[in-house]
């Protein structure tokens, strides 16, 4: 009987020990992760961020590491106009995934970007976007951007003129 109870208090003991590591364990990683850079950036898009599709998406998703409130979630087309995907914040809705349908035709762009804003539990807020393209003749958005040339004009006062002004 004595045997009985001094294994059974091994057993007991060595569970307890084994909870105390894993609940230790835990609240360490929790908050790493809570106070860690990037925890409320989407560890995963779809269409991920500079990509290029065969097809146009029909969705939208974006997964979290924690859960948040999606505050925003609204798509651009590569001259910064706002194309409606129907979204609607719900207050209630506390996620760590979210997936939004697309309209079945998107009107033609070279690009778009989906602009998305979060917050924690805590109200820490995040804006961020990811750029996507499509189509056959599609390149990355961040090629494409890169090539664009500003078509806006800098006027500065000609030295001579400065200086001349400057002395009287």
């Amino acid at each position: 009987m004595q045997d009985n109870i001094s294994k059974y208090l091994k057993i007991v003991r060595r569970t307890f020990r084994l909870l105390c590591f894993a609940l230790a364990l835990s609240s360490f990683s929790n908050l790493t992760a809570q106070h860690s850079h990037g925890v409320l950036t989407p560890g995963v898009t779809f269409p991920k961020d500079d990509s290029v599709l065969n097809t146009p998406p029909q969705m939208i998703t974006m997964s979290f590491r924690v859960d948040v409130k999606l505050l925003k979630l609204a798509l651009y087309n590569a001259e910064d106009q706002w194309i409606n995907i129907g979204f609607t914040y719900l207050p209630d809705r506390l996620s760590h995934s979210f997936v939004y349908p697309l309209q079945e035709n998107l009107p033609p762009s070279d690009y778009y970007i989906a602009r998305w804003s979060v917050t924690d539990g805590r109200g820490k807020l995040l804006n961020g976007e990811f750029k996507f393209a499509f189509g056959d003749d599609a390149i990355p958005p961040s090629e494409t951007i890169s090539t664009r040339v500003s078509d806006l004009e800098e006027v500065l006062p000609s030295t001579g003129s400065y200086r001349r002004d400057s002395l009287n």
